[in-house]
């Protein structure tokens, strides 16, 4: 039984090279094996967790690339450039089967399995989801026309359910956590209502929500787990505005 487990983080990283490759090859004709190989991919990582639906453990690490690979799909559909494609591809595939591989080596062999690994893919899959997701919802809000307190209200959603596993995958308590999360999701839909109305590019509009989610979450973090110093603050604070300087100064305003 374990060597199949083993072979899950092989197969999850095969279907999903197959899946984005069909849809770069043919979107239309190809769309349905490749959708068969998306919905595999949730499957597989059920059963990689036991398929144990009573443990909040089990939804948090399906939830978490299950996200990525939702919001990484919703932004494959709107770029155009075939290396741009192929790079994203790669690099969710990548994403997916590195979280794969420590989720096999925390549940069926823990001796092998490498400290806060999950803390810290968790966060960057959570950070990679929050670019592709608003990223799609700032294009959907253009292209669909829909009224901007569609997409706000799924940004929220999004936020609080992603800082909530965050957090519990950080080992902080739900009833600690909960009002960060609340906050943080309060702040974020407030920054993305307000980027919404700049006169730049989606990209742009997802890099600097991205940043500013990623400075909230690291500082929120550190202060929950009572790891938050001056230092820590200044750090986060220049990574911030150095991020925030080069995406603005590089952008195509219109």
């Amino acid at each position: 039984m374990i060597l199949l487990h083993r072979l899950t983080p092989f197969v999850i990283c095969l279907l999903s090279l197959a899946g984005f490759g069909l849809l770069i090859a043919d979107p239309i004709g190809l769309k349905i094996p490749a959708a068969l190989a998306f919905i595999l991919i949730p499957g597989l990582f059920a059963r990689l967790l036991l398929w144990e639906f009573k443990r909040p453990a089990f939804w948090v690490f399906l939830g978490t690339p299950s996200l990525l690979l939702m919001s990484a799909l919703m932004f494959f559909l709107i770029i155009e450039s075939q290396f741009g494609l192929w790079a994203m591809a790669l690099s969710v595939t990548l994403v997916l089967t590195l979280y794969a591989e420590n989720l096999f080596a925390f549940y069926h062999l823990p001796s092998a399995y490498q400290a806060y690994s999950l803390e810290f893919l968790s966060l960057v899959c959570y950070i990679i989801s929050s670019f592709f997701f608003t990223g799609s919802a700032y294009m959907a809000q253009l292209f669909l026309e829909l009224p901007l307190w569609i997409p706000a209200i799924a940004t929220f959603l999004i936020v609080l359910l992603a800082t909530v596993a965050v957090f519990w995958v950080s080992k902080i308590g739900f009833e600690t956590g909960i009002l960060f999360a609340v906050t943080g999701a309060i702040v974020m839909t407030e920054v993305y209502v307000s980027l919404s109305m700049l006169p730049t590019s989606f990209v742009t509009h997802a890099a600097v929500f991205t940043v500013c989610w990623y400075v909230y979450l690291g500082i929120s973090r550190a202060h929950v787990l009572e790891k938050l110093t001056p230092a820590i603050v200044r750090r986060y604070a220049l990574i911030g505005c150095m991020l925030l300087a080069l995406i603005f100064g590089t952008a195509t305003w219109t």
